[in-house]
């Protein structure tokens, strides 16, 4: 059995199913994410700039998968992409702030540095569009 094929069933067995959505949506955006960093670091650009750039495509790709994904019965657009842009300017802070630290500061390399900040700023988002972002309304 395939890894992928593994991992699929964990989720679905063990996971609700808006965590499973958070988690397609999000491994999608930042797989985005992270090819927009790799191309820009091939190109030259300083790692914690291509993160920041690449934070940022991710992002744009993300709304419309978390809301098709995770997000269902999201309130209008005219609500959440507005608290969505602010949360993404926070989670886009955090992405910058954590891997300067890890990769500068530390000294981890680029990649080690870019998942171990990719998970801690995914935790924090899945709070944040639950709460904040996305609350779900009530049928």
């Amino acid at each position: 059995m395939s890894v992928l094929k593994v991992v699929v069933f964990v989720m679905k067995k063990f996971l609700p199913l808006q965590l499973q959505g958070f988690i397609a949506a999000g491994g999608l955006a930042t797989l985005f994410h992270w090819l927009v960093m790799a191309a820009l670091i091939g190109a030259g650009l300083e790692p914690t700039l291509a993160t920041a750039t690449g934070s940022v495509s991710g992002a744009a790709l993300n709304y419309g998968l978390q809301r098709r994904l995770a997000f269902r019965n999201a309130g209008p657009h005219r609500f959440t992409l507005w608290r969505y842009v602010g949360s993404c300017f926070v989670a886009w802070l955090c992405n910058l702030v954590f891997f300067f630290l890890l990769n500068s500061f530390l000294e981890l390399p680029v990649m080690l540095s870019q998942v171990i900040t990719t998970g801690l700023v995914a935790a924090l988002n899945y709070i944040v569009y639950q709460r904040l972002v996305f609350h779900e309304q009530t049928q």
